[in-house]
C-alpha cells in the first residue's frame, strides 16, 4: 500500500533579494556581471498535507508534514539591449526554507549609452515565476531613476465547484523605490462560464514603497465549467515616478472541483411479488447526479434477510448509474422498512448516503398448493371414471 497526499498549503514563493552591477557603470559595448540573489520565503521546513491510507475501500485521513524546498526550474536574462555571453541556468535545484542563492550573468553593453532595464525571470516549479528589472547604468551621467515595482499575490478559495459563488483576494504590494500612482486592477473574464459579479475594473489612488493593498473579486461559475484549472487575467497599470503608464500582466489560476452526488434511480425486485421463505434478487441502481465521478462506490443494507448484504459498485461517472445487485432470503413477512447506506469518494473526500426503502414480503406463496389441488381433481375424476367403466 503507498500512501498517497493531497491538500497541500501554499508551494513556496521565491523572490530577488538584491543585485549588483560590475562595474557600476559600464561603458558602451564593454562586458560586466550582472549578479542577483534570489531567496525562498518560507521559513518554516515543514507544511501540513493530508495522508490518505488504507485500501480503496476502507480508506482514512491523517495529518502528516512534508519539506517546503523551492525547486528552481531555469533562470534567464530576457533583454534587446544587452548581449547575454554567459548565464542561461536550467535545473538549477532546489532552495530550502530561509535559503538563497546567488546566479551571475556575464554581458556586453550596447553601443549607445542610456539606463537600461534587462529583467530576470526565475521560472519555479508548482509556484508562481518571478520577473525583475534590473537597473544598468550605460556611461551616462544621470542618477538611477527610482522605479516602482508592484508584486501580486493571490489568496483563492479551494473547493471551487460548478456553480458556486467565490472570492478571490488579490494583494498588491509595491516593492520598488518609488510610489505607483493612479493604479488600476483589471480582470477580463475569459469566457460565459466564469463571469464577475465585482467591478471589473479598481482603481488605487496610490501605493507607497513597502505599501500593501489588497483588492476582493467575487466570481461566479455556471454548472458547465469544465473540470481543472481555468486562468483570469489580470492587467496591472501604474504610473511611475516620470509619469510614464506601466503595464503588468498576470494571471490567477482557480481550480475547478467537481462533486459526486449519488441516489436511487430503480430498485428492481426478481421476482416482482416476494413470499415469506422465497429466495429474490434485489437491483438498486445508483445515479450520479453530481459534476464528477463517484469512486470506490459502495453498497451495504440493514435489512434483517439472510443472503449478500454488501455490493461494490466501482466508479460512476457523472450522468450516470450503475446496479447494486443483492441476493436475500425473505425470513420475515409483511411491510418490511430498510436503508440503504451507499458510500463513496470524490476529490473533497469521503461521503455517506443513507436512503430509506421497504419491500412487502407475503405470509405464504399459494401456488404450491393450487397444483395439489389440480392433482386431486384429476385423481379422482379418473378414479370416477374406472368405477364406471367396471359395473355392468
Amino acid at each position: 500500500m503507498v500512501p498517497s497526499v493531497y491538500g497541500l498549503s501554499t508551494e513556496p514563493t521565491v523572490i530577488i533579494t538584491g543585485y549588483k552591477i560590475s562595474p557600476d557603470v559600464i561603458l558602451p559595448n564593454e562586458v560586466g556581471t550582472i549578479e542577483v540573489t534570489i531567496a525562498n520565503t518560507a521559513m518554516q521546513a515543514s507544511k501540513t498535507a493530508t495522508e490518505s491510507v488504507g485500501s480503496d475501500e476502507d480508506p482514512f485521513a491523517q495529518s502528516i508534514t512534508v519539506p517546503v524546498n523551492a525547486f528552481i526550474e531555469s533562470a534567464t536574462l530576457k533583454t534587446t539591449d544587452f548581449t547575454v555571453l554567459s548565464g542561461w541556468y536550467q535545473d538549477i535545484g532546489e532552495i530550502g526554507p530561509g535559503q538563497s542563492t546567488t546566479l551571475t550573468f556575464l554581458v556586453q553593453a550596447p553601443g549607445r549609452e542610456g539606463l537600461f532595464f534587462p529583467e530576470v525571470w526565475i521560472r519555479v516549479r508548482g509556484a508562481e515565476s518571478v520577473k525583475y528589472p534590473i537597473p544598468v547604468n550605460v556611461n551616462t551621467r544621470h542618477t538611477l531613476i527610482k522605479q516602482p515595482s508592484i508584486r501580486l499575490s493571490r489568496s483563492i478559495p479551494g473547493n471551487i465547484t460548478p456553480g458556486s459563488f467565490f472570492d478571490v483576494t488579490l494583494g498588491l504590494q509595491n516593492e520598488g523605490l518609488a510610489s505607483a500612482h493612479d493604479i488600476i486592477v483589471e480582470i477580463i473574464t475569459p469566457n460565459t462560464s466564469l463571469s464577475s459579479q465585482s467591478p471589473e475594473r479598481q482603481f488605487i489612488r496610490e501605493l507607497k514603497s513597502g505599501d500593501i493593498k489588497t483588492v476582493t473579486l467575487s466570481f461566479q461559475s455556471d454548472n458547465d465549467i469544465p473540470i481543472g484549472i481555468r486562468q483570469i487575467p489580470v492587467r496591472i497599470s501604474y504610473l511611475n515616478a516620470d509619469g510614464t503608464r506601466l503595464i503588468q500582466n498576470e494571471q490567477v489560476g482557480i481550480l475547478i472541483q467537481g462533486m459526486g452526488e449519488l441516489g436511487i434511480a430503480k430498485q428492481i425486485l426478481d421476482p416482482e411479488q416476494v413470499y415469506l421463505g422465497d429466495m429474490f434478487s434485489l437491483v438498486c441502481r445508483i445515479e450520479n447526479t453530481g459534476t464528477d465521478k463517484a469512486k470506490s462506490v459502495r453498497a451495504t443494507l440493514d435489512i434483517p434477510f439472510d443472503g449478500t448484504k454488501e455490493a461494490f459498485v466501482g466508479t460512476i461517472g457523472p450522468d450516470n448509474d450503475a446496479p447494486a445487485v443483492f441476493t436475500l432470503k425473505a425470513t420475515q413477512a409483511g411491510d418490511i422498512p430498510f436503508h440503504l447506506t451507499i458510500r463513496y469518494k470524490d476529490d473533497f473526500g469521503l461521503h455517506e448516503e443513507v436512503i430509506p426503502l421497504h419491500v412487502f414480503v407475503g405470509e405464504q406463496n399459494g401456488s404450491g398448493m393450487i397444483i395439489i389441488l389440480v392433482l386431486v381433481l384429476l385423481a379422482g375424476a379418473g378414479f370416477l371414471y374406472w368405477r364406471r367403466q367396471r359395473q355392468p
